[in-house]
């Protein structure tokens, strides 16, 4: 099948173990996209945490952003929210789970405000000691439990509870810990990249989608041909229809070059 778009998710994919994105890979990138090909990152980072680990974003055609929650154009450098969650939801929850929680997240288009936490602040995280500190509109929250053998049950009760949130248990391919993540119902990295893709002209069957976290498994079902990194955790690999050297060996470049070679382009 000749496929016409190219995804891929962030940390434990695209970026190294050392949270950066190496010449050869970039450089594939960039060949693929000059030769046709759009070029889409889809992650939960917002695009202030894009900028401290990818300087250069010219081979990109779009951003996902916050787990599906927004969308970057790259070359008209302007952003699309999906959806937000509302001020009430916000509050709500913030007051069901203070007393549960290490730390809460309030990510916004380019700023994560860090509730109930010693982290210290930079150019795009913003520490706050209220949710009225809060001044754009959220996107997406990620919840810290203190203990996380609560954490399905927590995951339940958001869900009974609030009808406008999707709440589920995100976990990374280098870490064991889990923590919560809401996003406006409806809205995830599938649904997004499908609307974007509908928007191009494509079908879901007409991607390539590269992942390795909890959040990638719903995706990477769904495309055309779903690429888990080595790295990736078992739930990611068993739904995948190709594996492909982990995310410290180039593994996209890897795939990619072998799959659909430039120069055999």
């Amino acid at each position: 099948m000749e496929y016409k778009l190219i995804a891929m998710d962030f940390d434990g994919t695209l970026l190294n173990d050392q949270k950066k994105i190496t010449n050869k890979t970039r450089d594939a990138l960039k060949g693929y996209k000059d030769y046709g090909y759009i070029i889409v990152g889809v992650t939960a980072r917002n695009l202030g945490s894009i900028k401290s680990v990818c300087d250069d974003m010219s081979f990109f055609d779009y951003l996902i952003l916050n787990n599906g929650g927004y969308i970057y154009n790259i070359e008209e450098k302007k952003g699309e929210y999906q959806s937000i969650i509302q001020k009430e939801d916000i509050k709500n929850i913030t007051d069901e789970m203070r007393g549960i929680s290490r730390q809460i997240d309030y990510c916004a288009a380019s700023i994560y405000y860090l509730y109930l936490t010693n982290e210290e602040e930079n150019e795009f995280i913003k520490i706050i000691q209220n949710i009225s500190d809060i001044k754009e509109r959220i996107i997406r929250m990620n919840i810290f439990l203190l203990d996380e053998v609560n954490i399905e049950c927590c995951r339940d009760d958001i869900n009974d509870r609030f009808k406008n949130i999707n709440c589920f248990i995100m976990q990374n391919s280098n870490d064991d810990k889990k923590w919560l993540v809401l996003n406006p119902k409806g809205i995830n990295k599938k649904t997004t990249l499908k609307k974007l893709g509908q928007n191009l002209g494509f079908k879901l069957e007409d991607m390539i989608f590269f992942g390795d976290g909890l959040n990638d498994v719903e995706l990477i079902s769904s495309v055309g041909l779903g690429v888990a990194m080595e790295n990736a955790l078992d739930e990611v690999k068993n739904c995948a229809k190709e594996i492909t050297k982990d995310n410290n060996n180039d593994g996209i470049e890897y795939f990619l070059n072998k799959h659909i070679s430039l120069k055999e382009l």
